[in-house]
């Protein structure tokens, strides 16, 4: 079958000074030069490219069990999970960020040639903060547990945390914090942009605009490519709540759940921002919890993008929602009914096969297997298949988005202690025959 892959071929050039913001730096430490410029996306560039997404013609046999095979990683001391951290660039390299059990390590982003097969070490923060004069006595990063994407400056951006001392039920933030990183593709060498008290636990951006979402109390902040500006805002995210992900539209509008307590009882909404941070719109979701406890619950749990700038996401009770850009208003929230065919299941992974109306990812109804499920969301027809992992014990499971230019698309996970990652092929045995 021919393939169309959409990606743009017009890029512009873009520089200009960054700033950044530091709240809790080593003292005497010094501010980065302005960056190098980088080729830059055009405004008008296709989502597809503007999100990391590939969209292409999907197989005859969509409604099948795919191939799933695990890829092997490059060995990190302490290594615990892939936490959804995955990510590609322009080139077509997928990145991934394993993250470690313990303080004494640290944990690593790689980058992957799937053409080639090649793993290649890009570092790991508490390296990244010793280099640029940072690191604290003591500090630990122990997650990199965002998505890797990549901004319209053509840098990629991504953030690391720390998890000592940190305690839900009092919203105790962790010792060390987070931090905002962003790198080029083809240089060695992350540039530091943001430290904050919070843990940042998501990244997400389709522009000029990187968002990250820490916890708790879902704090969100939004760095400005372009002037360098930073800018925050509390949500809210009552009795230990964290969304492990926030979605960020085409138009560069960020949604955050807020999680509400009042009388003994929770309430839950979608939050709408534009980029200045102001609330658009509050979309109310009913059923949110599910009978979760709300620090039980992970949120928004997958999403994709689609090729007429909706988005699609999923929350932790397996609830599957499409978000629709409105021009000069609030955004159209949609309840598109349950992922998978048979009801509540936890869907921690999406992705998009042409981007139209057909969704894919993994879910896992409770005390059952990780299944593949096919979604249909202008039919609401879905399917639930195999998903052969029957080999990897006590298996967990996250990420959305990545996928290469052959189509195949990339799970990160945990596997009785041990980081790894999946490459699924859903193209069927005619399509897989064409790509190496």
């Amino acid at each position: 079958m021919k393939k169309t892959l959409l990606i743009s071929t017009t890029l512009l050039l873009a520089g200009g000074a960054v700033a950044w913001w530091l709240l809790a730096a080593a003292p005497g430490a010094s501010r980065p030069g302005p960056p190098e410029e980088v080729a830059a996306l055009a405004p008008e560039t296709p989502i597809a490219v503007r999100s990391g997404s590939v969209f292409l013609p999907p197989p005859d046999s969509a409604f099948a069990a795919p191939t799933v095979r695990e890829l092997p990683l490059p060995m990190v001391a302490g290594g615990a999970s892939v936490w959804g951290a995955t990510g590609r660039d322009h080139r077509g390299r997928i990145y991934v960020g394993v993250s470690v059990h313990d303080a004494g390590a640290s944990p690593h982003l790689f980058e992957f040639d799937p053409a080639g097969g090649q793993w290649r070490d890009r570092g790991n923060p508490r390296d990244e903060l010793r280099r640029v004069g940072l690191l604290r006595d003591g500090e630990s990063q122990v997650k990199l547990h965002s998505r890797i994407v990549q901004a319209a400056d053509g840098y990629l951006y991504f953030a690391s945390f720390d998890e000592d001392g940190e305690d839900q039920r009092t919203h105790t933030q962790p010792r060390w914090g987070g931090h905002l990183w962003r790198m080029h593709p083809e240089r060695d060498g992350w540039e530091h942009l943001l430290a904050t008290p919070d843990a940042l636990i998501a990244v997400a951006t389709t522009g000029r605009h990187v968002y990250a979402l820490g916890y708790f109390d879902h704090v969100l902040h939004v760095f400005d490519t372009v002037t360098g500006d930073t800018r925050r805002t509390v949500v809210g995210a009552a009795d230990g709540h964290v969304s492990r992900n926030l979605v960020v539209g085409a138009d560069e509008h960020a949604f955050v759940p807020r999680l509400r307590a009042a009388g003994g009882e929770h309430r839950a909404e979608l939050v709408e921002f534009d980029p200045a941070l102001r609330e658009i719109a509050a979309t109310p979701l009913p059923d949110y919890l599910a009978g979760e406890a709300p620090a039980a619950h992970h949120g928004i749990v997958a999403f994709t993008w689609l090729a007429d700038d909706s988005t699609v996401f999923t929350t932790h009770g397996g609830r599957l929602y499409r978000i629709r850009p409105t021009p000069g208003g609030a955004a159209k929230v949609e309840d598109a009914g349950f992922m998978h065919p048979a009801g509540a299941a936890y869907a921690p992974a999406l992705f998009p096969f042409n981007g139209e109306s057909l969704v894919a990812g993994v879910a896992r109804r409770a005390d059952g297997e990780f299944e593949w499920v096919v979604h249909d969301l202008d039919t609401g027809l879905a399917g639930a298949f195999p998903f052969a992992t029957s080999f990897l014990p006590k298996l967990l499971l996250y990420g959305s988005v990545t996928r290469d230019d052959e189509g195949r698309f990339y799970v990160g996970g945990w596997s009785d202690g041990r980081p790894l990652l999946l490459q699924v092929d859903a193209r069927g045995a005619g399509d897989a025959e064409q790509a190496p």
